[in-house]
Parts: structure tokens; C-alpha cells; sequence
């Protein structure tokens, strides 16, 4: 029997998700309606004690498509590297547990992929807060084409193309080429760099499929010392890859740390990159660039005026 070439893999990872997993299956059922032959799942339950597995794999039994894996890797990078070895569709997009899909949106997207075979199609990310419940629709992929500098510098800027592969459309080859770091969060943040400047053909939609729930028990929301060092470690990968070109903007992800986190830096190695980034900056450039938004240039200049950190 023939293995049906898929275009799409979905690549959905949970851990103890049972309480939102129902709403994110039957979101990922009415994205793809219509399209369903170009589409295949592949789910991976890491660690979960709870119903997890059990709703993946009744999911699974009414979708040929659609694969289970379980695992006990409790550890996100390590998670999405077996899930990316799993896959087998042209392109791969991922899907948390906790998240959903917009109705109806990957008809569009399987069709811009099929007609255009970008390296990689981009998305903003629609952002949805517990706290403040909205009604969003799809309303149709509207792509544009980047070069890999404006890819860069708008994720830099970091408003419309954050650093999650969720929402994104990345060639296969391209991921497998580039596999995460064992890191149990950031993982997105290190890697993200790497997958921009290795894609050639480039597309952006502002619309995005994705809905990204913003909940306050996050990894990334919950900082202790131990991801204050991944992100420091994140960060310092970002810079070796984009490099000096890119030394304003990079040095406003290095500002956002110490503004945010210096009373954690306790780790000395931590405090020293931090450190050192910040003396990087020139200040001239830095304070007279157009691309730097305004905070970051009052944050630069409180950095400069308090006390060493």
C-alpha cells in the first residue's frame, strides 16, 4: 500500500492538556476541512498522567491520518526533534495542546503552498487572553513575499514574527537540518534565528490560522533562574547567528533582559553576556535608529544611568 505524500505535517505536542485538548482536536478537524488528503497529524503525548493519551488516540481512530506517539522525554526541544523525525509532509506546522486553529484556514494555506512551495510561510500569531475572551475569524491568507533582511529585522522588532514555530509553515528538510537544543523552554527563541537565515523564498501573512492562548501557568511565564539562563543562552545564539548587521536590534532583546530580569542574574556567566552585550552598544547608532522603538532607547538610557549590574 502506497504511503499517501502529504504536504502538511501538523505536528501536535501536549503535555497533561486534557482540559483544552478537546477544543484544539475539533479546531484542527474544521481547519482542515476540504483539504484533509494533503494533511496528516502527528500527535505526541510527552509524560502526561492525566487523559491525554486517551483523547489523542480516540482522535486517532477516526483519522487515518493522524499518528500517536508517546513519549517520556519531559523536555520540549527533545519533544519537538522526535516529533519532526515522525513527519513526512512536505512542510511541518506546529500546534500546542493548549491552542487552537482558526475554521477553515488551512484550505487557503495548502493552496498558496502547492501553487508557490515557499521555503518557509510566516505568520503573525493571533494572541488570545483568558482574562479578555475574543471572537476571531478567518478572513483569508493575504502573503507577501520577504527577502531573508526583512524577515530578520521584522523578527527582531518582534511585533509581527515572534520567535514560535507554532502558526509557521517551515519546509521539512529545512528543520531536520536544523534540530532544536534540549531545552525545556526557548527552544523556539534559539532555533528560530537559524531557520531565517537558512529559507531562501520567504512568505508573510499578517493573517495567522493560530490562536495562541496566553495563560498565566506558561513555561516562559513562570521564570526561575534555571529559564532565565536558556533565554540568556537563546539570546546569545541569536546574536552569533545574525551578527553585527543586526547589533541595534539584537541589542534590544539583550535590554529586555536586564531591564526585566537583573535582580535574577545571579549566575556569573549569565551577568557576563549580559554585560557584555550591553557594552556593545554604540550609542549614537543605537539612540538615533529608526527601527528602535522608543522604550527600548528610554530603557537603554536607565541601564546607562543606574548602577552597573
Amino acid at each position: 500500500m502506497m504511503v499517501p505524500d502529504y504536504l502538511i505535517s501538523v505536528l501536535l505536542t501536549a503535555h497533561n492538556s486534557e482540559k483544552f485538548l478537546p477544543d484544539t482536536l475539533a479546531s484542527l478537524e474544521k481547519a482542515c476541512h476540504g483539504v484533509e488528503q494533503y494533511i496528516e497529524f502527528i500527535l505526541i503525548n510527552d509524560a502526561s498522567v492525566d487523559n491525554t493519551a486517551a483523547l489523542l488516540d480516540d482522535f486517532s481512530r477516526r483519522h487515518p491520518q493522524a499518528k500517536v506517539f508517546n513519549i517520556d522525554y519531559r523536555n520540549i526541544g527533545r519533544v519537538r526533534n522526535f516529533g519532526v523525525q515522525q513527519c513526512s509532509g512536505e512542510y511541518i506546522t506546529m500546534l500546542d495542546g493548549d491552542d487552537q486553529l482558526l475554521a477553515d484556514a488551512l484550505a487557503d494555506i495548502v493552496r498558496y503552498l502547492k501553487s508557490h512551495r515557499p521555503d518557509a510561510l510566516f505568520t503573525a500569531l493571533n494572541e488570545v487572553y483568558e482574562s479578555r475572551p475574543q471572537h476571531i475569524t478567518w478572513q483569508g491568507l493575504q502573503a507577501e513575499t520577504l527577502s531573508r533582511h526583512q524577515a530578520i529585522e521584522k523578527f527582531l522588532i518582534h511585533r509581527d514574527l515572534q520567535a514560535h514555530f507554532i502558526g509557521q509553515f517551515i519546509k521539512r528538510t529545512i528543520l531536520l537540518a536544523h534540530p532544536f537544543p534540549d531545552y525545556t523552554c526557548y527552544e523556539d527563541a534559539w532555533l528560530f534565528p537559524e531557520i531565517l537565515v537558512s529559507s531562501h523564498a520567504i512568505a508573510y501573512s499578517r493573517q495567522s490560522p493560530y490562536l495562541y492562548f496566553k495563560r498565566g501557568n506558561s513555561l516562559s511565564s513562570q521564570l526561575d533562574k534555571h529559564k532565565i539562563s536558556l533565554l540568556v543562552s537563546a539570546t546569545q545564539h541569536m546574536d552569533e547567528v545574525l551578527q553585527e548587521r543586526y547589533r541595534n536590534l539584537l541589542s534590544c532583546h539583550w535590554i529586555n533582559i536586564a531591564h526585566k530580569h537583573r535582580q535574577a542574574l545571579d549566575n556569573p556567566d549569565d551577568r557576563k553576556q549580559v554585560i557584555e552585550a550591553i557594552t556593545k552598544i554604540r550609542p549614537l547608532s543605537f539612540l538615533f535608529d529608526s527601527k528602535i522603538r522608543t522604550s527600548f532607547k528610554k530603557k537603554y538610557l536607565a541601564l546607562k544611568l543606574n548602577k552597573p549590574l
